[in-house]
């Protein structure tokens, strides 16, 4: 059993003051909450883990960190993941993350590949990994790390901060890394499944206006993708793969079908074919 624990950094509605947008339009726990939100609801999907919230999950009261720690510990958490926006300059942006300088090779090792899973599909500046003497990461026992998904000082990094979009694109990446990381099994899953549960999205032809906004769009998730020109001149994107069973599996078709009636899901087989 995997036991992951997280915290959405700080509290919102004013509780500690100056975490917060400069134009005061987003308060710094409103974009925690809703990545740790979009995290947990990923992993939920899978075996063998569970999970704990240590802050408060209405934002009303600022959990100490000491008792953050606390409760990490007692409950014997594997991994703890903190989630935070970043300030700094107007002109500073992207993600970063942190570890604790004593922190293990394992716990390195495995903050990195999370952070590059957030780095990848949010499409932000790459800041690296980084170690802090930070409470939070000095105190839990487990393997932690600290991860700001962007900086509310930067007008456009705090635009994306602000949407549903972004935070679910932070929170599900994070959650997709400890998936790979740790070789999880979807709770529909079963062993030997047949190769058909892979699957690919084409997406249909695209140009204009519209070719511009699918692009973009697959660009912010991150998902991986081939094109080629249709009969007819315009774009066609081949997404994927994906299982079935993995988590943004939905997300991605739903998505997608929203801007074009015309998309098909195409066995690896056919996207063999496709391409």
């Amino acid at each position: 059993m995997l036991k992951i624990s997280w915290d959405a950094g700080h509290a919102g509605f004013g509780v500690t003051p100056g975490k917060r947008a400069l134009d005061n339009s987003m308060y710094e726990w409103d974009f925690n909450d809703g990545v740790v939100d979009y995290a947990m609801e990923a992993l939920s999907h899978y075996e063998n883990v569970e999970q704990l919230r240590v802050d408060d999950p209405s934002g009303r009261v600022d959990v100490p960190l000491s008792e953050r720690a606390n409760r990490v510990n007692q409950w014997g958490s594997h991994l703890h993941i903190s989630v935070h926006g970043n300030a700094a300059t107007p002109s500073a942006n992207g993600i970063e993350t942190f570890v604790h300088p004593s922190a293990s090779a394992l716990n390195r090792d495995i903050a990195l590949h999370i952070h590059n899973y957030v780095v990848n599909r949010t499409n932000r500046g790459n800041r690296g990994l980084k170690e802090a003497d930070f409470q939070i990461l000095r105190a839990t026992n487990a393997d932690s790390l600290l991860i700001e998904g962007g900086f509310m000082t930067n007008p456009e990094e705090l635009a994306l901060m602000k949407t549903n979009q972004y935070r679910a694109t932070v929170g599900r990446a994070i959650a997709d890394a400890i998936v790979t990381k740790f070789n999880l099994k979807g709770k529909n899953q079963v062993e030997n499944q047949p190769t058909n549960v892979i699957r690919y999205i084409d997406t249909g032809g695209y140009a204009g206006p519209a070719l511009l906004e699918i692009h973009n769009y697959l660009v912010k998730t991150g998902h991986n993708y081939d094109t080629k020109r249709g009969p007819d001149g315009s774009i066609l994107f081949l997404v994927g793969p994906f299982d079935t069973g993995m988590a943004n599996y939905k997300e991605a078709t739903a998505s997608i079908s929203k801007f074009d009636s015309n998309m098909r899901i195409l066995t690896r087989e056919q996207a063999a074919d496709w391409r």
